[in-house]
């Protein structure tokens, strides 16, 4: 786990932990960077509020990287303005890249990952168009300057970094607020994660910011509350919000996570379930106070059922669910279900809509269970080799029921 740190100071440190489990963690002392006059701790060469990844095509001995704005901070390596990235062989020895990917202070969460379905670099950024709102940019080659374009009223960054301005529409705007949000609300931090088991399939974790009013009618300028919300995407451009419901929400009152959350990025699957993380926070964005704020943040630990993102959900009465026309390969046909208080089946139909021989809804054999991968068989066969290569639609009925996904194999 990379991670930041705030002293009693103000500054941010970028730290690194270390677990088996998912559920206790060590912090090793790593000896790399002097703090209170000593080495023996577990901070990293790197400045703060950046995101780490393993870049699968990088040459030898850069195989993480680590995407940040410098948000002005100086941990030990002069003030840090821009975006830019690091190179790491094993995530702990970092090196600076010499030439900025961007000239711009894009705040803090950015990100990077290797996407494997166009196969370059993909950055999701925080941009303000005109409140907070998430760019992206895709690049062969993320050590050297990424493609954007000026602005017409901002032709030039200018000699000091530390004006320069956040993204506007230099950037494709891909994810922002629009007229189901509440008023004076927008999105913070990016947290786009290409799902490992889909080909293709992107996940968005931003918190939605909802915001106070700013003085003398509220109590502290910037300031509201953030819970974590959900979208999905094919492609990591077009995005879809299945629910305004947080995905995550707030704790209650007096909770380590009662006003603020962040998604962080990253997935762990173990079997059929799957571990996710966000930081929470018992202040509101603009009440902090540096002085007493010690031990205020918390690290959370999510754990939910393989796919168990959204589902599509039948009550008491039968529900009918009819796909797309797809045309697959394969053998056979799994879902991920949880119908142990109910029943599922499913039928393929063909051209025109009729049941394809043997795979009707009659033949199919009832699913009566809580399974994340179950083989779904008709009559006991289970082979569908003999209509694999035609295009054809799959009709699921069920009752008190939760289908989460379904797949070919």
């Amino acid at each position: 786990m990379w991670y930041d740190s705030i002293d009693n100071d103000g500054r941010i440190f970028h730290c690194h932990a270390i677990s088996r489990d998912c559920a206790h963690w060590e912090r090793p002392n790593l000896g790399l960077v002097e703090y209170a006059g000593s080495k023996e701790n577990n901070i990293l060469p790197l400045p703060p509020c950046g995101t780490v990844f393993i870049d699968p095509r990088a040459a030898k001995g850069q195989r993480y990287k680590y995407v940040t704005y410098g948000h002005g901070v100086d941990v030990g390596f002069g003030r840090e303005y821009g975006v830019r990235v690091w190179w790491s062989e094993d995530g702990l020895k970092w090196h600076r890249n010499s030439s900025l990917a961007l000239e711009f202070n894009a705040d803090t969460q950015n990100q990077a990952f290797w996407d494997d379905r166009i196969h370059k670099c993909v950055a999701y950024l925080r941009a303000w168009n005109p409140l907070r709102c998430i760019a992206r940019v895709e690049v062969d080659d993320i050590l050297k300057p990424w493609p954007c374009s000026l602005s017409t009223d901002e032709p030039s960054r200018g000699s000091d970094p530390a004006k320069w301005p956040p993204p506007t529409t230099e950037l494709p705007v891909v994810f922002k607020y629009d007229d189901g949000d509440p008023q004076n609300s927008d999105h913070y931090n990016p947290c786009v994660i290409k799902y490992p088991y889909a080909s293709d399939l992107y996940f968005m974790f931003p918190s939605a910011y909802f915001h106070f009013p700013d003085p003398p009618q509220g109590a502290h300028a910037n300031d509201g509350r953030l819970e974590v919300q959900f979208a999905t995407s094919r492609d990591g451009i077009e995005w879809h919000r299945p629910s305004r419901d947080p995905y995550v929400g707030l704790g209650g009152e007096g909770d380590p996570d009662s006003e603020q959350m962040y998604m962080l990025v990253g997935m762990i699957r173990r079997d059929s379930e799957l571990s996710m993380f966000y930081s929470g926070y018992n202040f509101t964005h603009g009440s902090y106070d540096i002085k007493t704020m010690r031990y205020k943040g918390s690290i959370m630990r999510l754990i939910q059922r393989l796919d168990g993102f959204t589902s599509i959900d039948a009550g008491s009465s039968l529900g009918e669910v009819l796909t797309k026309p797809i045309s697959f390969s394969g053998t056979g046909l799994s879902v991920n279900v949880n119908s142990s208080a109910g029943d599922f089946r499913a039928e393929v139909q063909g051209e025109g809509g009729r049941p394809i021989a043997g795979f009707d809804i009659g033949s199919c054999d009832t699913v009566r269970a809580d399974d994340c991968s179950r083989a779904l068989s008709w009559k006991g066969r289970y082979d569908l080799s003999s209509i694999s290569g035609n295009v054809i639609r799959l009709r699921f009925l069920m009752r008190r029921a939760k289908l989460f996904s379904f797949w070919f194999s």
